[in-house]
């Protein structure tokens, strides 16, 4: 197993992606089922560049996605703290607050 490959593994259990470590894995995948093909030429200098460049883009679009993903993921695990920091009595409601501070200012 290539190094890049269990870096990139290692990164994404941690949440914490390598765009580079992505970016190889994406571009030797392409190479590899380019290479497999039987009616194409092995790749060129200039088809490699091609692939290598793509390849870049395509890393960034998918850490952008993973790292919203995350955030997402520890938005909603926030929330569901705070519910249960409420039910636990830790940490008032905050719809109590602003409804105490209607009722003064209407009072």
């Amino acid at each position: 197993m290539p190094t890049f490959l269990i870096r990139t593994i290692y990164c994404m259990e941690k949440v914490k992606t390598s765009k580079k470590a992505l970016r190889e894995l994406i571009n030797n995948s392409v190479l590899e089922a380019i290479s497999k093909l039987e009616t194409l030429p092995k790749p060129s200098k200039k088809a490699k560049k091609v692939v290598n460049r793509t390849s870049k883009r395509l890393a960034t679009v998918f850490v952008n996605i993973i790292k919203r993903e995350e955030k997402k993921k520890q938005k909603v695990q926030k929330s569901l703290t705070y519910v249960e920091d409420v039910l636990k009595g830790k940490k008032k409601d905050k719809n109590k607050k602003k409804e105490k501070v209607l009722v003064a200012s209407n009072g």
